[in-house]
C-alpha cells in the first residue's frame, strides 16, 4: 500500500517542527499519503483538510500553514536522475549536488510518484491559461502589479515573487470555488526557479 505496488519508494524529510516531534518519538518508518481526494486541490492549512473530509477525521494535528505552498520536488534515481514532479527545490540546484545534468521527465507512460497524473490539483472549474483580459463575471489569477485590483482579479503576488505566488495559489483556487465562478482564467506565469513547479500545477489543473 505504501509503494502503490511499485518497486520503488519516495523518501523525504519534512521540515515541519510538530511531524519531526513525531518521527523522532518513533522507531518505524511512516507512510503519510496527502491529506486531500484524488486530484483535487492541495490543502496548505488545517482548515483546508476540514473542508475537505469534514466531519470523516477523527483528529487534525495543526503544524500550522504550509510554508511553501506547493508539493516537494520528486527526483528520481532509479537511473539517470531526473525530475517526477518540480517543487521549491529546482533542476539546477539538484545538479549542483549530485554533479550530473539533471532533466525533467517529460514521459506520459505510467505513473511513477505522486502528482503525474495529467488532471490534478484541479478545483473543479474550468481554466484557460495565460489569457491577457477576462470578462466581469469571471475570475481571472494573475501576477504582478500591472493588473488592477478588482473583485474578480486575485493577484497570486503583485510583488512579482514567485515565492510568494506558490504560497497563495491554491489558497486563491479554493476562494474562487467558494465564490462561485465558472470560468477561472490565468495569465502567463514566469517559468523559472518555482514558477516550473506553478506552471505544472496550473497546465495539471487545466485539463
Amino acid at each position: 500500500m505504501a509503494t502503490a505496488n511499485l518497486k520503488t519508494v519516495a523518501v523525504r524529510i519534512p521540515r515541519n517542527t510538530a511531524i519531526r516531534k513525531i518521527l523522532r518519538s518513533l522507531n518505524f518508518p511512516l507512510a503519510i499519503p496527502s491529506a486531500n481526494k484524488s486530484s483535487h486541490v492541495s490543502p496548505v492549512s488545517a482548515n483546508d483538510v476540514v473542508s475537505e473530509f469534514g466531519a470523516s477525521l477523527k483528529f487534525i494535528l495543526n503544524g500550522g500553514r504550509c510554508t511553501i505552498g506547493l508539493e516537494s520536488t520528486v527526483v528520481d534515481l532509479t537511473s539517470g536522475p531526473k525530475v517526477l514532479r518540480p517543487g521549491l527545490v529546482n533542476p539546477l540546484d539538484i545538479s549542483k549536488i549530485l554533479k550530473k545534468k539533471i532533466n525533467i521527465y517529460k514521459g506520459s507512460k505510467g505513473i511513477k510518484a505522486p502528482g503525474m497524473l495529467k488532471r490534478h490539483y484541479s478545483p473543479g472549474i474550468p481554466m484557460k491559461l495565460n489569457q491577457k483580459e477576462v470578462k466581469n463575471n469571471e475570475a481571472f489569477i494573475v501576477f504582478g502589479k500591472k493588473y488592477k485590483k478588482a473583485k474578480n482579479i486575485f493577484n497570486l503576488s503583485r510583488k512579482s515573487n514567485l515565492n510568494e505566488a506558490a504560497r497563495n495559489l491554491y489558497r486563491v483556487l479554493r476562494l474562487i470555488k467558494k465564490k462561485n465562478y465558472k470560468m477561472i482564467y490565468v495569465s502567463s506565469i514566469p517559468k523559472t526557479g518555482i514558477g516550473l513547479a506553478i506552471n505544472d500545477r496550473l497546465s495539471r489543473a487545466a485539463k
